[in-house]
């Protein structure tokens, strides 16, 4: 989707990527178990699944995917660094390195903490269960008249393009001819029928499939090159070729809708979900302060004094 703004496609990239590495599979496999399943990536006997990677890739917004799928070198310095990190866990297991006095009193006092941290939370969330019903209708329709002027959405516009990139590095002439063909396809589009013509010419594999469609989007997540030719079309206008740093772009602007004030119907879900979790947070408050109220906890300041001095 090549009208997305650079900006936006290193954030996707980094918020996909740190999701891969904290959720990826390792797995072990025999040599006829990678051969069925092809392996993305095999360090010896340890391989990354094919069908682990797909699946986070799919659970991803389709604009974040892209931008990773394009992102070659970045998805194969995560599997080199998943690989590394596998081997090195391997590595300290066959050596028994758990079994050492001092890992093993770490380990065991970070299962005591996590045990823990469970059973209090568990717990605490039995004895501060949210009322039923919560929140009502009223309470959010109350809680969108509040947030209301926060509540503002920018303008949106519903644009497809005819995408034809050039060469990075490409010389003056080669440029001019991939605009003689940009200008070429515009004036067709104008007199055709745009879809078609996309699906047939675009290079934007994605938004060609869909008759050139990239989506209903505020100016702010498209290209900045593109953004004052967007504003300034009206529904069902084609645009002069506007050239970005990969290519140029012939723009038709399929509907678009002016700023304004989010519905209730819009937010409603975050609404109930921001009450709840106040709700929530307010129950475990109250409840914390009458296991341990003020007026019965006591604290040796002298003491903390002297701990303070100690560690600083």
């Amino acid at each position: 989707m090549k009208v997305l703004s650079h900006n936006r496609m290193r954030s996707a990239l980094s918020l996909a990527l740190a999701a891969l590495m904290g959720s990826a599979a390792v797995q072990a496999a025999s040599p006829s178990a990678q051969a069925s399943a092809g392996a993305v990536a095999k360090l010896g006997a340890i391989s990354i699944a094919p069908a682990e990677v797909e699946r986070l890739l799919q659970s991803m917004p389709e604009a974040e995917r892209t931008q990773v799928n394009g992102n070659r070198v970045g998805l194969e310095n995560w599997l080199h660094q998943r690989l590394a990190s596998e081997a090195l866990l391997r590595e300290s297991q066959q050596k028994k390195w758990a079994d050492r006095p001092e890992v093993k009193a770490r380990i065991d006092a970070a299962i005591k903490d996590i045990t823990a941290r469970i059973v209090s939370s568990s717990y605490l969330e039995s004895v501060t269960q949210l009322p039923a019903g919560f929140p009502s209708d009223a309470d959010v329709s109350t809680a969108y008249e509040r947030a209301k002027p926060n509540l503002n959405m920018a303008a949106t516009y519903r644009v497809a393009q005819i995408y034809l990139p050039t060469a990075p590095g490409a010389d003056a002439a080669a440029i001019a001819a991939v605009r003689a063909d940009a200008v070429k396809l515009a004036g067709q589009a104008r007199q055709g029928d745009f879809a078609a013509l996309a699906k047939a010419r675009s290079q934007d594999a994605r938004s060609a499939a869909q008759g050139g469609e990239v989506g209903n989007l505020p100016l702010e997540q498209m290209l900045p090159e593109i953004r004052s030719t967007v504003a300034a079309l009206q529904p069902n206008q084609v645009s002069e070729p506007v050239q970005s740093t990969s290519g140029f772009h012939v723009i038709k602007l399929l509907a678009s809708q002016p700023a304004r004030v989010a519905t209730l119907d819009e937010v409603k879900p975050r609404l109930q979900a921001a009450l709840r979790e106040q709700k929530q947070q307010e129950l475990v408050n109250a409840y914390l302060a009458k296991l341990a109220p003020a007026t019965s906890v006591s604290i040796d300041s002298a003491a903390l004094d002297a701990l303070l001095k100690k560690v600083n």
